[in-house]
């Protein structure tokens, strides 16, 4: 068996993670998974700096001596390095694009000590950019494609169109003058033709091009948000629902697409295979990062009991083209926001191409869309067995973040023991209060007292209970 570490920052997206953690288990390999996103790690900002901040958890990582460690956006904590020993392998993996990745002084200064993993075919000139030197394809460096556990199942499809996906477009308008200069309309048309274009770039093109960081990163966010809810509008007339997170002010831009979400938390696996097996069609809408590539939403859809409608991506076609037919293709690839929406039109009204397509999509996820086709890529690369391995109860380790509510948890279940290590609750104050008010409420239950609390007692008990909530 093998002993893998999964480090990742999400605040709500686990699906990816628990699709390859589900597929790793299930092999027989032991795996601790950390999400930083929680209050046992010291952050300064989202793509900064990330400090493991818990002692408990430090020889928690030591004893569990990884031998490979999936360092997603390289967020693995930057003091906790000295825990790993130095044999495992350390893989970096582009889950956004540089300009996302944690510790980025570290990972230039020391990136002999790593292997890298690209989701997508342009990665490798990406981590090449970035820390400076060039990568060799089977040495220190292996085109990584993701994949999915996503099923399908035959379920009432009540939604004709749905999507999953977070709302980049900015939350304030900018105050600064200089926000809408010509050059500010310039620099927006620079990043529609590299959305990578870095501000270093911009510093390069004269004088004239000084603007304040703060504008350069508020037009960026204009242009990544203002390109996904161009390609939502024109879906909201029929019958579309959208999942996700920011969407919260979302009237704000268009008050008829607000009309259209729906706010319940999408955040596992199984919440994904609920929405799209219960879709007609789940439109793709990119993030522009995915230069070559797609979302990892992509092969959910593939999986499921919707039919799939993306923009053409030159890796989805390299995937998937062998095994679909020329029609499927033609149907679920849009080349603009109104091809989409004449594509989506045709695909709720023909029902016999809408079913000859999810059945085509199936059998591309079949042939080359699961995990299993993945793992022995990562063995040869590794060297190290991920598959059929022989442990009937291997170690499952997941700390997570959830709603500030914390303690530590032993379950066995399927033959997994899992660990679930979250935080203890640091308010000692907040657990001696819910205590009392609990004490209160069951004290009030005996009928003598009761009689006491005759006139107020209903009263009474409504703001315990609200209190405790």
């Amino acid at each position: 068996m093998a002993r893998i570490l999964l480090s990742y920052f999400s605040i709500n997206a686990e699906i990816m993670y628990d699709s390859i953690s589900d597929k790793l288990l299930e092999n027989g390999n032991d795996i601790f998974r950390m999400n930083t996103n929680g209050p046992k790690f010291d952050i300064t900002d989202c793509g900064l700096t990330c400090n493991l901040n818990d002692k408990v958890l430090m020889q928690q990582i030591r004893e569990f001596n990884p031998e490979i460690l999936l360092n997603f956006n390289h967020s693995f904590p930057v003091n906790a390095y000295e825990l790993i020993d130095k044999s495992c392998k350390i893989c970096v993996l582009d889950a956004d694009n540089p300009e996302f990745f944690w510790h980025a002084q570290r990972l230039k200064d020391h990136y002999t000590e790593y292997m890298y993993l690209g989701f997508q075919a342009y990665s490798k000139h990406m981590f090449e950019e970035f820390i400076g030197t060039k990568l060799e394809e089977g040495s220190n460096y292996l085109f990584f494609p993701s994949a999915t556990s996503i099923k399908n199942e035959n379920l009432v499809q009540d939604k004709n169109i749905s999507f999953i996906g977070t709302n980049f477009y900015p939350k304030r308008m900018p105050k600064s003058s200089s926000f809408y200069s010509d050059k500010a309309i310039d620099l927006y048309k620079k990043f529609e033709n590299d959305y990578l274009f870095s501000y270093d770039q911009m510093k390069e093109l004269g004088r004239e091009w000084n603007l304040h960081p703060s504008i350069f990163s508020l037009i960026k966010k204009f242009y990544i948000g203002q390109g996904r809810l161009k390609y939502m509008q024109v879906l909201s007339d029929l019958g579309f629902v959208y999942y996700g997170d920011e969407w919260e002010k979302i009237a704000s831009y268009d008050f008829e697409l607000a009309g259209c979400f729906n706010s319940t938390l999408i955040s596992t696996l199984e919440d994904n295979q609920l929405v799209y097996n219960t879709s007609k069609i789940a439109v793709n809408i990119s993030h522009p990062q995915a230069k070559s590539s797609f979302s990892w939403r992509v092969m959910d859809i593939m999986a499921s009991n919707a039919c799939l409608l993306m923009e053409y991506k030159p890796d989805w076609i390299d995937l998937f083209g062998p095994y679909l037919s020329r029609e499927t293709i033609d149907s679920v690839i849009y080349s603009d926001r109104y091809d989409m929406r004449q594509k989506a039109i045709r695909l709720l009204n023909d029902d016999a191409l809408r079913k000859r397509c999810v059945a085509d999509l199936n059998k591309a996820i079949r042939e080359n869309g699961r995990w299993e086709h993945r793992f022995p890529m990562l063995e040869k690369f590794l060297h190290i067995p991920l598959l059929g391995l022989k442990n009937d109860k291997p170690l499952y380790i997941y700390i997570r973040k959830k709603d500030g509510n914390w303690g530590y948890n032993d379950i066995k279940k399927n033959g997994v023991k899992k660990i679930f290590v979250k935080c203890i609750i640091p308010n000692i104050k907040k657990r001696c209060k819910i205590f009392f008010y609990a004490l209160c409420v069951a004290l009030i239950q005996i009928p003598v007292i009761n009689l006491f609390f005759k006139q107020i007692g209903n009263k009474f008990l409504r703001k315990l209970f609200n209190r405790i909530d």
